[in-house]
């Protein structure tokens, strides 16, 4: 459960378009709570996250991503897809693997996977914020 019971509204939200054009169906998304242990290893870990954004407008499947970081060392990624098949292709990717591998005891990882009928951006993000801030979810 969360230890902060909120989403602050300072936090650093961040948007970016994918690769896809925008389906009329349902996508699927996945949500990244990532905490950081040590705040030595802060930099580096945000830094790789932001580099698979920078990377996200030539990620085949993608749709959006939000990308935001909060107080106490965490960051939060809600990833849009057009199926689960190319998120997992993402997941198995050379670089994206290669960055677990890298960071893999350097915090605590907690995902959360879900449909959506439609992509509504603001509407993904506000089921991402119920999911962060309500008690039927696990989180830091």
């Amino acid at each position: 459960m969360s230890n902060f019971g909120y989403v602050p509204m300072a936090l650093r939200l961040l948007w970016k378009k994918g690769k896809e054009s925008i389906p009329n169906g349902p996508v699927f998304i996945s949500m990244n709570d990532y905490k950081v242990y040590r705040l030595a290893d802060v930099p580096f870990v945000w830094w790789e996250g932001f580099r698979l954004r920078y990377y996200w407008p030539r990620t085949e499947g993608t749709l959006g991503l939000w990308f935001c970081t909060l107080p106490g060392r965490r960051s939060i990624s809600v990833s849009i897809w057009r199926d689960p098949e190319d998120l997992k292709r993402f997941v198995h990717s050379a670089r994206h693997v290669k960055i677990m591998h890298r960071y893999k005891d350097a915090g605590n990882l907690i995902n959360t996977r879900w449909t959506a009928d439609r992509f509504d951006r603001w509407l993904i993000w506000d089921q991402a914020l119920d999911r962060l801030t309500s008690p039927r979810f696990p989180h830091h």
